[in-house]
């Protein structure tokens, strides 16, 4: 009995061992979706000098805001804006009320499924839409209905519910923040009461930390008891001047950290930016096509033109949700670019079958190649690139030279056994060769 309860015993130990050792990893690292890049140490070098007594840049706690636009900067905004897919919904729901909508734009478009005509009238068709959608209710049954769809409704692209698809990057920025004595706040263009009923859970942001666009209001006593009507009128505009002007009228302070993705919330950085002391402005920048989105200065939806001259031209942090994140949603495998994990490639690697040389130099957090191939004298390497694809670094090699037309390596690191393995295309040959390389 003695010895079991003694197994027991250490049993529990190496358990709590274990947990405390886990947790101390995490609270070591409050980023870890991020890579070690230099958004990352900008960040929190930032929050440790604005934190630390007797810092020249010390800021009591009660000064520590920071605003976070929404969508496209803590939630993705493709390929329309979330609250877009809700007022498509409910003018569905809504149409058999409506029976003039077959026949009017750009009702009749939605009802018709032409998403991109429906958003052709740009700006004043979405606020037609909105109305028709958002009003003639209390804000009571406005808020049932928003938390009704927002726990059932998916994105059409991932298939998962919006509030699954927050950037798990920037949720653990918020928690850093807030950690470290920051409040955070939602300003957005989009609606204020659209968001309220669910920022809390999603973002940890309660209702009364979020600013947004609104319409107009009424007080109302139905059947006795008091109510707020909504109007189908436009109240405030929480979008690029009107920024800075919903701040003031919220908060009654301009924050010192600032975090948008487009030029709607350029307006929004340059305020906090022109206050005095230690300041941080950041844009995230859609650059990854193949886990999100990449677009910027030409896109209809979260254009980042002026903003990111702006940001370049006055050092403000930019992010490169390629480079600089890991995974982008919680549901993603961890994807490190860093330098770390392409540190084993990096050398000379020989394909037994005939000598030929793979000489990796040194590869860039986006995972370019700079390297040599030799045969033994050295062939042109017209493109070398990795990337880290579930775990498994993937590298392409295209060789164009005398004789080398375009023929192309295909390889996989195997770490099992220390190879690189794959095939090589010969177009010459219009063949594919198995082959692999081992590291000299």
């Amino acid at each position: 009995m003695k010895t079991i309860r003694k197994q027991n015993l250490i049993t529990g130990i190496l358990v709590t061992a274990m947990v405390f050792m886990i947790t101390v990893a995490q609270a070591a690292d409050p980023l870890s979706s991020w890579n070690d890049t230099a958004p990352k140490q900008a960040i929190i070098a930032f929050v440790e000098k604005v934190t630390t007594e007797g810092s020249p840049d010390f800021v009591p706690p009660a000064q520590r805001i920071a605003t976070f636009d929404n969508d496209g900067t803590l939630w993705p905004e493709q390929p329309m804006y979330f609250q877009a897919f809700f007022v498509f919904d409910r003018i569905k729901v809504l149409a058999p009320q409506h029976p003039e909508w077959k026949d009017k734009e750009p009702f009749a478009s939605v009802l018709r499924g032409d998403v991109k005509n429906a958003l052709a009238g740009g700006e004043h068709a979405l606020i037609e839409m909105a109305m028709a959608t958002h009003a003639g209710m209390t804000t009571e049954e406005f808020e049932t209905i928003v938390t009704n769809w927002i726990t059932t409704a998916k994105h059409p692209k991932t298939g998962r519910l919006y509030t699954e698809m927050a950037y798990q990057p920037m949720l653990e920025v918020l928690a850093y923040l807030r950690a470290n004595g920051f409040k955070t706040f939602i300003v957005s263009g989009g609606g204020i009461e659209f968001m309220r009923p669910w920022t809390e859970k999603i973002y940890g942001i309660p209702p009364e930390q979020v600013i947004g666009s609104s319409i107009k209001t009424q007080f109302e006593i139905r059947d006795g008891k008091p109510v707020l009507l909504r109007l189908p009128e436009m109240n405030f505009i929480d979008d690029k001047a009107g920024k800075p002007v919903g701040i003031n009228m919220h908060i009654g302070r301009r924050p010192i950290a600032a975090f948008g993705n487009s030029d709607g919330d350029l307006q929004m950085l340059q305020w906090t930016a022109g206050g005095e002391g230690a300041r941080f402005c950041l844009y995230v920048h859609h650059n990854d096509a193949e886990r999100e989105w990449a677009y910027d200065r030409q896109s209809s939806i979260g254009k980042l033109d002026k903003g990111l001259d702006e940001a370049k031209a006055k050092g403000w942090t930019v992010v490169s949700m390629k480079d600089d994140w890991k995974r982008i949603f919680s549901f993603d495998s961890n994807r490190s670019t860093n330098s770390n994990d392409f540190q084993k490639l990096i050398g000379k690697w020989v394909r037994p079958d005939g000598g030929y040389v793979l000489d990796i130099k040194s590869i860039s957090p986006d995972g370019k190649i700079e390297m040599a191939y030799l045969n033994p004298n050295p062939i042109n390497v017209s493109k070398a690139q990795t990337k880290i694809k579930e775990g498994i670094i993937n590298i392409f090699i295209e060789l164009r030279d005398q004789y080398y037309p375009g023929n192309y390596y295909t390889l996989t690191f195997d770490s099992q056994n220390k190879r690189l393995v794959g095939v090589y295309h010969h177009l010459g040959l219009n063949q594919d060769f198995d082959v692999y390389f081992i590291q000299k």
